[in-house]
This record gives C-alpha cells, sequence and structure tokens, in this order.
C-alpha cells in the first residue's frame, strides 16, 4: 500500500529486492565449500538454475507442461523414490500456475469451460473418479490411493495440455522430438540401468528398456508425420530414434514400429495422409536395422538373437513369462469381476493365481509384478466397469482422431494413439503419461479448430 502512493520507493523495491538476492548468492558461493565440500559451487549452480525454472514455470504455465513432456525419457534420472520425484514437483508447480493463470485470464477460463463440453475429457474423467473410488474396497487402499494420486496426475496433465493454444502444441512436440533425439547419445553417458549394465539392453539413467522404446516409437510416428513442413528435418532425425528404439532389443517396440502404419491404412481419412510416406518409413527403418546389424556387430547380434523369437510364437522365451501372468489376470477378473480388486492392488490379488508373479514377488520380498497388458490390468483391478469406460476415452479419443487426420498434426496424434494402444497389449499403460499427453493433444486441436471457425 505504501508503495502504491510513492511512486519512487515502487521503483526502489524491485532493486532491493535483486540486492538481496545477490547479497544470498554471493553468501552461497562463499561457504558453498565449507558447506557442500568441492561439488558445493555445483550445487549452488543448479540450485540457482532450479530456483530460476521454478520461476519461469510461474511466471509462464506453458513452461512447465512443454518441460514435462521433454523430460520423459529422463524420469528415471529426476525421480530418486515416490515422494522425491523431480516429475512431480515440476507437475505441481505447473499446475499451481495454470490455475493462477485461469484465474487471472478470462479467455483462458473460457477455453477451460469449452473442455468439459468434450465428451472426451468427461470420459477422462469418469475414468479417474472411478479409479479414485475403488479406494473404498481396494485390497489394500493405502496402495490404491497412491495409485489414484497417478491417475488425477495424469488427468491434470491431459488438460493442461489441451490448454494450449495450436503454436504452444507444436513447440511442446518439437521438444519432445528433441528431447528424445538427445536422450539416445545421452543414455551412454547417463548412469546405466541393471538390464543395460547386465544383458546390454540400452536405456537412459535405468529407465525400463520396454517403455523407453515404447516412449521413442510414439514421439516418432508425432514427429515423422505431424510435422509436414519440416519433413527434412524429420528424416535427419529419424535414424537416431530408430536406433534407440533397436538399441533397447524391445520386441513390443518393434511390433508397435511394424504395425502402426498398417493399422493407420485401415482408418479411410488417415490412410490418405500416409501413402508414400508410410512405405518410405518402411525403408528408413529396414535401412536403420541393416546399419546397426552391419556396422555394430555387438548391438547388431543381441538384436537379432532377441528378434527372432519372434518367430516362435509357442515358445515361454518369446513371452517371457506373460501367458502366466495373462491368465493370472483373468482368474482375478473372474473372482472380481464388476469392481476388481482396486486400482495398483493387482499384485496383490494375482500372487495366488500366477506362478510369475508368486515367483516374482518371492524374488524381490515384496508383493511385486504388472500385468503386462492396460486392459487385462483396468479389468483386474477396477472391474468390467472400470475397461468399460477405459475402452469408452479410447474410442472417443480414436474418433476425435480420425476427424483431425486431415491436417499433418492430427494424422502424427492418431498414429501415437493406435502406437499407445499397441503398447497397451504387452504393457501397463493405463497411467503412462505420453497417452495422456496425446489424449490432451487431440483436444487441443479440437478446441483450436472451433475456435477459429
Amino acid at each position: 500500500m505504501i508503495a502504491a502512493h510513492h511512486p519512487a520507493l515502487r521503483r526502489l523495491l524491485p532493486l532491493a529486492g535483486a540486492l538481496l538476492l545477490a547479497v544470498l548468492l554471493g553468501a552461497a558461493v562463499a561457504y558453498s565449500g565449507a558447506l557442500a565440500g568441492e561439488r558445493g559451487l555445483l550445487l549452488v549452480a543448479l540450485a540457482v538454475l532450479g530456483a530460476a525454472f521454478a520461476l519461469a514455470v510461474l511466471v509462464e504455465w506453458r513452461v512447465g507442461v512443454i518441460a514435462l513432456l521433454g523430460l520423459l525419457p529422463y524420469e528415471s534420472v529426476i525421480n530418486f523414490g515416490t515422494l522425491a520425484s523431480g516429475t512431480k514437483a515440476l507437475a505441481l508447480l505447473t499446475f499451481f500456475s495454470l490455475g493462477l493463470a485461469l484465474l487471472r485470464s478470462p479467455e483462458l477460463s473460457a477455453r477451460f469451460a469449452r473442455l468439459w463440453r468434450e465428451p472426451l475429457t468427461l470420459a477422462a474423467l469418469a475414468f479417474a473418479a472411478w479409479a479414485a473410488s475403488s479406494v473404498l474396497w481396494a485390497l489394500r487402499p493405502e496402495v490404491a490411493l497412491s495409485r489414484v494420486a497417478t491417475f488425477a496426475g495424469v488427468f491434470g496433465l491431459m488438460l493442461a495440455v489441451a490448454l494450449l493454444d495450436r503454436r504452444g502444441l507444436l513447440l511442446m512436440w518439437g521438444v519432445a522430438v528433441l528431447g528424445t533425439v538427445a536422450s539416445v547419445p545421452l543414455g551412454y553417458v547417463l548412469p546405466r540401468g541393471e538390464k543395460m549394465l547386465e544383458v546390454g539392453r540400452f536405456s537412459p539413467g535405468g529407465a525400463d528398456p520396454n517403455a523407453y522404446a515404447c516412449l521413442l516409437a510414439i514421439v516418432f510416428f508425432v514427429g515423422y508425420f505431424g510435422f509436414a513442413r519440416y519433413r527434412a528435418a524429420a528424416l535427419l532425425l529419424a535414424p537416431v530414434l530408430l536406433y534407440g528404439v533397436f538399441a533397447t532389443q524391445s520386441r513390443t517396440a518393434l511390433v508397435v514400429l511394424v504395425a502402426t502404419p498398417l493399422v493407420g491404412l485401415f482408418v479411410p481419412r488417415l490412410a490418405a495422409r500416409l501413402g508414400g510416406r508410410a512405405l518410405l518409413l518402411y525403408a528408413l527403418g529396414a535401412a536403420a536395422f541393416a546399419g546397426v546389424v552391419l556396422l555394430l556387430p555387438a548391438v547388431g547380434g543381441a538384436l537379432l538373437e532377441r528378434y527372432a523369437t519372434l518367430a516362435d510364437v509357442q515358445s515361454e522365451q518369446t513371452w517371457s513369462g506373460r501367458w502366466s501372468i495373462w491368465l493370472g489376470a483373468l482368474r482375478v477378473i473372474a473372482a472380481h469381476p464388476l469392481l476388481g480388486v482396486g486400482a495398483g492392488n493387482f499384485a496383490y490379488a494375482a500372487i495366488d493365481y500366477s506362478t510369475m508373479i508368486a515367483a516374482f514377488s518371492a524374488e524381490r520380498g515384496e508383493f511385486a509384478g504388472v500385468a503386462h497388458n492396460m486392459f487385462l490390468s483396468v479389468a483386474s483391478q477396477l472391474g468390467l466397469v472400470g475397461l468399460a469406460l477405459f475402452g469408452w476415452m479410447l474410442l472417443l479419443a480414436a474418433r476425435l482422431a480420425a476427424g483431425l487426420s486431415r491436417e499433418s498434426l492430427g494424422a502424427g496424434l492418431a498414429l501415437g494413439l493406435i502406437a499407445f494402444v499397441l503398447t497397451g497389449m504387452s504393457l501397463t499403460w493405463e497411467f503412462e503419461k505420453i497417452g495422456y499427453v496425446v489424449l490432451g493433444s487431440l483436444l487441443c486441436l479440437r478446441v483450436a479448430g472451433e475456435g477459429s471457425r
């Protein structure tokens, strides 16, 4: 109030704040050696950068949304546990900044209200609400509560992405492409995970090779087909992403790469967009695969050996115990058909029905294991009601994607959605962030298209 009546004092307040910040930084640098040893200056520098980035997110929420997608390949590096999670901290900061922006901007508030008239938004809310209600009947309510927080987070991420404008959406996916491309060389610099050290399956910072490879595949499809104006750049960056997929030795990702364009050809509006670019994609993939095998024998030999197992569909090695897990999931569904066993409670129920889950839990010394199929996972944990809501959400997304596939980014997102669903046939991805980013992107294009009419 004093500053409002004294213009000179109002001008001095920012200078005083800057001076105080400079004094604090100077003191931190001066005493960093005594407080943190030789790495004191580095820690101070990282703290300053982190504070500056947090301030940028508070000022502009879009920075946080774009950063969340760009950092997806590095989640295992910035997450240190259930609570000490860099991703969760950034998400909470972004949601807080978005909430403030909604209070300040009538235009953004109107866009937010418009989102709630979209059937896809309501379907996603219904699915998240059903997951939250499963706490009431879950075998382990505390476990379900943790998973409910995850569902709430990805639903919030979907809404935040949907509130971007078209330019912000393109920028977000551009950052995603660059972030995933950079993760391939950085994967050899960042700390190596167990599977990379023991069996040579590439992934940056200890990420799960299958999840990382399928993330690369989804971003690849959106970037390759969605950025028509930057086709030359897409062709130059594609071999890097393809190498990353092959180096993980993920058979799921290989199937996704091959099958996604084929499924897209059965969608009339999307098929017209694919055309010769799909053939070029297969040629590029074959060339990248041949290059890995011929130029990098160590990687190529392991790759050929692992991919060769796909030819023997009756071998247990091909399925890595998934048949036992899927049969266990079906038995859990039969025992709890309507409501399921509660979000996040699959391992607690399946241990009595699956030898693989029992063996994995015994090895870990705790209840552990997932369904390795997001539809079986949803049905076993949230019942047939939850499966119906989840399927309804995906069907609405597919319908929306088909309508938006006339434009380049819409076609890329449609293929990204197909890749997400195909990935879910082998991985437990019903709460994976990239899937809800795709849903939010479709909503963003839908609302932006109506706003331009």
